[in-house]
């Protein structure tokens, strides 16, 4: 049996990610092979290679946010700071290069990196007490400029006053041990939580974010254990370099994909938002929502619309206020699985091909594998998979019919479908209002059912009654 494309990147990333430990190892039990490799000068390019890749990486991080309000997107910038700033040391400080001897800068500052970097990653994975989380979004912009003050400051300090880190007992072996497995913790819990966050919408730089994490997870053993200026010890340089080269892999596929950059914080963002929802914070989820609208400029306002609609349909029908906030909050995120469609194919002027139609209509499944794995929207699963369905089983994803579509899909069908039609697109201009009408009562019975049109007629007829 033949393996899928997607089935080998994987087996390849499971090898890959094992690779450095493994390679490592071999080198530990066979001494022979750990030969000596005293190169400042490389030394000095690769650790500076790797920290400029981490500079970009936080470059990216926060010219793709709209703001640094997010938790995740604060943190990981950090993280990814902290290791540009502090591993530059590492580089700058090795003998030869700027400093003619060896200084405790050069040893002390590959540990705080790893340090720094692991807890800074760990923090964007973590959910924030409500308090804590309200402080962050207020002050992150503030918060972000005082740690970017305090690792200009660890530089200069370095480079200026050669023995102030003399008394950093990273030299112990204790400490080493303490920082390594405190590392290799954090880093595990960053992987665990980035995975969850590829298990929703499974995109290509969430991927990427986890093996570069489970890179990552390797280097403090190997700087533990390594020796200096062996090949044992050049392997978490490598590692470490390794990283930043997958994480910018997996980004560049996505932003092809998009168009955007702004994929990347949305793609990142999405598990904090979801998690949020739980909280009971749905303004956290309607910034999720807002943020795949402007994925699309032109249907800017269509979530909020559809929910209203929706809601004066169901209240047309007589639906109880339990089963009212149930049908509002999957009109709300009703298009979430379009976190996942190129912006490219979203903003195309013209009819899409059969590629690019196929692309748009797994926005409905990646919409429920999203939703299954929030508890608070598991409810509203079923709906978000089933909203494009048409009575006549001519919809999609599944081809459902008549009563075999959820109640709350056939009223956000027809939400969906008016506001579609009214709101100018790339390919069309928005249809009047009678013109909408007159299109949803022609596919009445085939598309759409009855009662949720006459509802919704019912709706707007009240609506258009009150302005008058």
């Amino acid at each position: 049996m033949s393996l899928s494309i997607s089935a080998l990147a994987r087996s390849l990333a499971a090898v890959a990610v094992g690779a450095p430990l493994l390679l490592f190892g071999l080198f530990r039990a066979f001494p022979g092979w750990d030969a000596s490799i005293v190169a400042n000068d490389e030394h000095f390019w690769i650790v500076g290679g790797t920290s400029l890749a981490a500079l970009l990486a936080c470059i990216v991080v926060v010219a793709s946010a709209r703001s640094l309000r997010e938790t995740r997107l604060l943190f990981l910038a950090l993280a990814f700071a902290s290791v540009a700033g502090i591993f530059s040391v590492h580089g700058l400080m090795t003998p030869g290069m700027i400093a003619d001897e060896f200084y405790a800068s050069v040893p002390v500052s590959a540990w705080l990196s790893v340090m720094a970097g692991a807890t800074f990653v760990a923090l964007s994975a973590l959910e924030m007490p409500a308090a804590v989380d309200r402080a962050i979004r207020r002050f992150g912009a503030v918060i972000f400029a005082w740690a970017v003050i305090g690792i200009a400051a660890y530089i200069v300090l370095s480079i200026e006053v050669d023995e102030w880190l003399n008394d950093v007992p990273t030299d112990e072996r204790e400490v080493q041990y303490a920082f390594a497995g405190a590392a290799m913790l954090l880093f595990a819990f960053a992987i665990y939580r980035y995975a969850q966050a590829y298990l929703f919408a499974r995109l290509p730089s969430q991927a990427a974010m986890v093996v570069a994490l489970a890179l990552l997870f390797q280097v403090p053993p190997i700087l533990l254990w390594g020796t200096v200026w062996h090949v044992s010890w050049w392997v978490y340089h490598a590692t470490y370099a390794a990283a930043f080269a997958v994480l910018f892999a997996g980004w560049v596929i996505e932003t092809r994909r998009a168009g955007s950059l702004r994929v990347i914080a949305d793609a990142l963002s999405m598990r904090d938002a979801l998690a949020q929802l739980n909280r009971g914070l749905h303004a956290h989820v309607l910034e999720l929502v807002d943020a795949i609208e402007a994925k699309d400029v032109s249907t800017l306002g269509h979530v909020t619309r559809v929910s209203a609609y929706a809601l004066g349909i169901g209240k047309q029908m007589g639906l109880p206020a339990h089963e009212l906030r149930s049908l509002v909050l999957a009109a709300q995120m009703h298009d979430v699985g379009k976190i996942g469609t190129p912006d490219a194919i979203l903003r195309k002027r013209g009819k899409l091909d059969e590629t690019e139609f196929a692309e748009v209509k797994r926005h409905a499944l990646r919409g429920e594998r999203i939703a299954r794995g929030v508890p608070a929207l598991r409810q509203v699963a079923p709906v978000i998979r089933a909203h494009h369905e048409r009575l006549n089983g001519q919809g999609y994803p599944d081809g459902l019919a008549g009563d075999e579509i959820p109640l709350h899909a056939r009223i956000i069908a027809v939400a969906d479908t008016y506001d579609a039609l009214t709101s100018d697109r790339p390919y069309r201009h928005a249809l009047t209002h009678d013109d909408a009408l007159a299109e949803i009562r022609r596919v009445t019975g085939a598309e759409f059912d009855p009662r949720c049109v006459d509802a919704f007629l019912a709706s707007i007829g009240e609506t258009e009654a009150r302005a008058a």
